[in-house]
């Protein structure tokens, strides 16, 4: 169920994205590109793109994962979804597996939130930046695009921390299991 809300909230950013891209255009700043979305309502078909916002969210995610284990595990180890088989706890439920669950767990979730992040912070903007640009031939708006780049910027720069849990229940670990 966690995939399936990540890719649907990777869709939905993506057309919101979209969406800011393309009427942006026209809009100085947040109080007119409202005023314009509200004025073309009917225009955006937002259900419509609601219901494409799962399956663009899974090829966002895609994108993710091919980022993630070509590049970014191969700057940080502790983002590679292929560990070695060494490094694969063996235990028995005594109060070490507890523990050892417990890190699975978070080491787990932390590598959600790495997904979130760069799927939503980066990903999806820059993809309905490409669409918008590209492929339907508009020009996006200087401010749009530094906005894009600072929400990034910002949602991207917490990969730091994320790593820095993942490497002390990496450390847990391997006291639990040495």
């Amino acid at each position: 169920m966690k995939q399936f809300l990540r890719y649907q909230i990777s869709g939905t950013v993506f057309i919101l994205w979209l969406v800011i891209f393309f009427f942006g255009k026209d809009a100085n700043n947040l109080n007119e590109l409202i005023t314009l979305l509200i004025a073309n309502l009917e225009s955006i078909k937002i259900i419509a793109g609601l219901a494409v916002a799962m399956p663009t969210g899974v090829i966002i995610h895609q994108f993710s994962v091919l980022i993630k284990n070509w590049g970014v595990s191969k700057i940080w180890s502790e983002y590679n979804d292929f560990p070695d088989k060494d490094k694969i706890p063996k235990f028995d439920y005594d109060k070490k597996g507890k523990t050892i669950e417990y890190c699975l767990e978070r080491i787990s979730n932390l590598n959600s939130f790495y997904y979130v992040r760069v799927d939503n912070g980066f990903l999806s903007p820059f993809m309905a930046w490409l669409v918008v640009g590209c492929c339907m031939g508009r020009n996006i708006d200087c401010t749009w695009t530094v906005t894009a780049i600072v929400v990034g910027l910002l949602t991207v720069v917490y990969l730091k921390r994320i790593t820095s849990e993942i490497n002390q229940y990496q450390s847990m670990l391997n006291d639990c299991t040495n």
